[in-house]
């Protein structure tokens, strides 16, 4: 699927060693939605860095600046508190990560995703200072994971980074069948993975 703006997955370089990388949901999104890429590591010096041999954006000139990227950020303990009867939708940051007003109409050159565990995202940001200079947004979802027991989140309102990014796009006003075919490519592949676990325990039994 065509999607009018980029998406980046910044990768923790521990997440493609896990198990279950059938159910991946990085993986999802850049088989999906183009134009999409994954880049593996701790840290890039800057924007450019990240996106180095990702032939369709790297020459774009107005993409080569952080401040045209929007970085979706799981929103703190601290934002669930201000206002916990927020409705789904996106919600921005200050550089301190406080909730700010959102802008009457929000330019978003790109879409930047942390994909990891939430200590790993927390590493990603932290060891990447010009993602401060991106625009820091969190979503508050209309829905819980659909990955339930098989990764466990730090809070009900986590979600995977397909969902994350399904939701985000949906909350941008596009097409709502990108949403909808990415959330049911995920949960068409959790259903086959969960199926291949019970037939592995039940070739284990005596």
């Amino acid at each position: 699927m065509k999607i009018p703006l980029p998406v980046l997955i910044l990768q923790h370089p521990q997440e493609p060693s896990r198990k279950d990388q059938e159910v991946s949901s990085a993986r999802i999104l850049t088989d999906l939605v183009e134009p999409s890429f994954i880049k593996v590591g701790l840290s890039w010096k800057n924007l450019p860095h990240a996106i180095r041999g990702w032939k369709e954006i790297e020459s774009i000139e107005e993409l080569q600046e952080p401040r045209a990227w929007h970085t979706l950020y799981l929103g703190t303990k601290k934002n669930a508190e201000v206002d916990p009867g927020a409705l789904p939708g996106i919600y921005y940051l200050d550089k301190k990560g406080d909730p700010r007003e959102a802008p009457a109409r929000p330019e978003i050159g790109g879409l930047i995703l942390l994909d990891g565990t939430w200590a790993q995202a927390k590493t990603l940001w932290w060891r990447n200072a010009w993602l401060t200079r991106t625009q820091r947004i969190f979503i508050v979802p209309k829905s819980r994971s659909l990955y339930g027991n098989l990764r466990k989140e730090p809070r009900p309102e986590c979600v995977s980074t397909v969902e994350a990014a399904a939701e985000t796009l949906g909350f941008l006003g596009l097409d709502a069948e990108i949403e909808t075919r990415l959330k049911q490519e995920f949960a068409t592949r959790l259903k086959a993975f969960r199926a291949k676990q019970e037939l592995a325990r039940g070739s284990k039994k005596p």
